[in-house]
């Protein structure tokens, strides 16, 4: 039975923060979202580039799931992951762990493992700007059914962001991808067309290496749309090109669609698609998954004062100016005081009465 079977129908239950809410699908090699979460609010463009414009915090999340089923079809299967990521000043560390285990059988034959596999990944981000970063990401993988005891994945690189607008986000990485594979004893028997193993002169089955070491250059475009505050829908897809082998290429297809439902829940279906052009003998070259989350977030990041809109509203009138009570008039101004009138006269001597006796 194939993964893509196993995990179609597992319900994941978990701590998610809206920062992490990748955890279940999250596109290969994407960067710690400045994209915070899949199930919060389209936010207002950066006006440009700045080192001022930085949004520290921690998220942190644990998710699990399982199916069982009995009867004419038997089968055990359960996934589980946990991812941290942290930004301070101009750094962003990120990392992430996710496996999957399966088994089942039909009536009558014994029960077999269907599905085995764990991976780990760690990812550091120096920001230059904004909106710019350089990055280096560490990946190990353990896969029984892709023939991997283990597979290591070295990639530095630079991530840009091209678009940041109220409802989408779109950004693109490129660099350098170091792959080395510790195959499996069990699936390194070369086989013809047919499916069969191919015989040397001795009779003995031939085999590949033990193990094997790939050069590729590595791109990444990631792109995220909210259609409302309620509703986002994040993809992302990589492509790796061999430089040792032109006919060896690698494709990485994610997408999560989240609809919050209240509460601090959100319901999302991941689905993601990994094709390698060159399997080992024997595999196939398609894998996908599909699943179904039921997600609860938590952040201490703080968030950003949310600008005011400007309001599309008739201009208001100025406010009339006070009235003002009428002056009070003033008294009548004094008027002059007439001059004193002058003393009478001293009398003449010819007017004094005559003091002669007749």
């Amino acid at each position: 039975m194939s993964l893509h079977r196993i995990v179609a129908s597992t319900i994941a239950i978990g701590l998610m923060s809206p920062g992490l809410a990748f955890a279940q699908s999250a596109p290969t090699g994407a960067p710690p979202p400045e994209a915070k979460g899949l199930v919060e609010g389209p936010k207002k463009a950066a006006e440009e580039p700045s080192l001022e414009d930085k949004v520290d915090g921690t998220t942190a999340s644990v998710a699990a799931g399982g199916m069982w089923s009995t009867g004419n079809a038997r089968q055990l299967s359960g996934t589980a992951n946990g991812a941290f990521e942290t930004r301070w000043s101009n750094n962003g560390i990120g990392a992430a762990i996710l496996g999957n285990y399966g088994q089942g059988a039909p009536p009558g034959e014994a029960i077999r493992v269907t599905a085995q596999n764990v991976q780990g990944r760690i990812r550091y981000d120096r920001y230059v700007i904004e909106s710019a970063s350089v990055f280096l990401i560490n990946t190990g993988r353990h896969d029984r059914f892709q023939g991997l005891d283990f597979r290591y994945n070295l990639d530095p690189g630079f991530k840009y962001l091209f678009l940041k607008a109220s409802a989408n986000t779109l950004w693109g990485e490129v660099g350098y991808d170091l792959q080395h594979d510790i195959r499996r004893d069990g699936d390194r028997t070369v086989l013809d067309a047919n499916g069969q193993p191919v015989l040397d002169a001795s009779g003995v089955p031939q085999l590949l290496d033990k193990t094997k070491t790939d050069h590729s250059t590595r791109l990444f475009a990631g792109f995220k749309h909210g259609f409302n505050k309620e509703v986002t829908l994040a993809t992302g897809l990589e492509y790796l090109q061999s430089v040792i082998d032109s006919t060896r290429y690698r494709v990485n297809f994610d997408a999560l669609f989240a609809a919050k439902v209240g509460g601090g829940l959100a319901l999302g279906v991941g689905f993601s698609a990994r094709y390698d052009h060159a399997p080992l003998p024997g595999k196939e070259k398609l894998d996908t998954a599909t699943t179904l989350s039921l997600i609860y977030a938590f952040s201490d990041t703080a968030e950003k004062p949310a600008e005011k809109a400007p309001c599309d509203c008739p201009p208001i009138p100025p406010a009339p100016l006070p009235v003002q009570a009428p002056a009070a008039e003033p008294p009548p101004a004094p008027t002059e005081t007439p001059p004193l009138a002058p003393p009478p006269a001293a009398p003449s001597p010819t007017d004094q009465p005559s003091t002669d006796q007749p």
